[in-house]
């Protein structure tokens, strides 16, 4: 490490209560996404917009309805409410403007649930016991804060570098969403997209593959009991199991998923639910799944349609309808990076550095890389802090938090991929 790196990794450690600070304040915006019908992101882009202007970047605050040709792209996910909800960019320019890395985050944030289950103030981004606490903090704020310290840091210390660096924070990834990446992948072509959306201190070369799914079944005659719903429903959740055993299996075989949560939680099923709540409607049933995968769409949706058929076979003899599967949001595509400039690599050296041990390379959860490989750049990839889904205080739980120091660690192994991934202008 040179001694100009080593002023900058101090410059971390001297102004630390400056970095949370900054964490702390994105914290407070609520900016809950609606379950993917409408979000409130707006206050806070507003708030990072002036932000980035303050320190000086090329800065653009943008509604992704507005970017041209969005609307016919493939990609785009129609419904959510894209006039409202913006995105902004920073660009600090380097000495070669052809050249660029991205540093990504998503403003939005899952809803807070129940407000009794947290034991500190969802939006209070209160920092104690060696962690700041409260929603968003981890998924996915952070990333926006510490991209922005990382460039304060080495503009402090004198420091410009040959490459330009854009700094993004996007709207609506929550529930399926990725029409703000999509924008900005269409508005800012990079040749590099660090994805800061990303768990527990390590660096995920792929995007994951999976969607969630909704069954309806309807009886064909009145009912006065549930009993012939639930009876339809286990039929269906009986025909599920091989499908999800070969999902289980699939993922685990992939060395990038062998082992991990991601693996262990390759299908879910999230609802199973008879009638409604007034207990007056009882020829209904509805049953959620979500599956993660590194098979193709045509693979899954083909075993799901036999899955369909031979419950159709065996409903139809109950005069039980199954409606037409419904996606309950967008496809994710499995896909492996390219790293054809060799990011991953250092950014895995240099994290392994910072933090004093070997960092892992794991498989994604279901993230915007989905949107950003294909579409931004074939070698971005994720390096992340927030907890991991099934952990206490982890993404999408209450008491949500991350540790002070993971996120001092993050934001070096930043400051130090930028200054060797671009190079240092004179």
């Amino acid at each position: 490490m040179t001694d100009l790196e080593k002023k900058a990794l101090q410059y971390v450690d001297d102004h630390s209560s400056e970095l949370f600070a900054s964490l702390t304040k994105l914290v407070q915006f609520d900016t809950q996404n609606n379950c993917g019908k409408d979000g409130k992101e707006e206050e806070c882009a507003r708030y990072i917009e002036q932000q980035y202007r303050d320190f000086g970047l090329e800065t653009e605050l943008y509604y992704p309805e507005n970017v041209p040709g969005i609307k016919e792209h493939p990609a785009y996910l129609p419904g959510r409410h894209m006039d409202t909800r913006p995105n902004v960019t920073g660009v600090l320019p380097g000495e070669d403007p052809d050249h660029r890395v991205m540093i990504y985050a998503h403003i939005d944030t899952v809803p807070i649930g129940n407000p009794s289950a947290w034991t500190v103030d969802p939006f209070g981004g209160e920092v104690k016991d060696g962690k700041l606490w409260g929603r968003g903090s981890g998924d996915n704020k952070y990333g926006i804060a510490g991209g922005l310290f990382a460039l304060k840091a080495l503009r402090a210390c004198g420091i410009k570098l040959k490459k330009s660096v854009a700094l993004s924070s996007c709207c609506d990834e929550e529930f399926g969403g990725g029409d703000g990446a999509l924008a900005m992948c269409l508005k800012y072509p990079s040749e590099t997209i660090v994805n800061t959306d990303g768990a527990g201190y390590e660096i995920w070369p792929c995007a994951l593959g999976g969607c969630a799914f909704r069954l309806i079944l309807e009886a064909n005659f009145a009912a006065n009991t549930a009993a012939p719903m639930a009876e339809a429903a286990m039929i269906v959740w009986q025909k599920l199991q091989p499908f999800a055993k070969r999902r289980f299996e699939q993922l685990a075989a992939n060395p990038l998923y062998t082992g991990t949560p991601t693996a262990k939680t390759a299908f879910r099923l999230t609802q199973m639910h008879i009638g409604d709540e007034s207990g007056a409607m009882m020829n209904r049933a509805v049953i959620k799944f979500a599956l993660y995968t590194d098979r193709s769409r045509e693979e899954i949706f083909a075993e799901l349609d036999d899955l369909v058929a031979q419950c159709r076979e065996e409903l139809d003899k109950m005069d039980v309808t199954l409606k037409p599967m419904e996606m309950c949001y967008r496809w994710f595509d499995y896909q492996r990076s390219k790293d054809e400039f060799g990011a991953i690599k250092l950014m895995h050296s240099i994290a392994s550095e910072v933090a004093g041990y070997d960092v892992p390379i794991n498989g994604s959860c279901l993230t915007d890389q989905s949107i950003i490989m294909p579409n931004g750049s074939d070698s971005s990839f994720c390096f992340g802090i927030f907890r991991d889904f099934n952990l206490v205080g982890g993404a999408h739980q209450p008491n949500e938090y991350i540790d002070c120091q993971e996120f001092v660690n993050h934001t070096k192994s930043l400051i130090l991929f930028l200054m060797r991934y671009c190079g240092l202008a004179e």
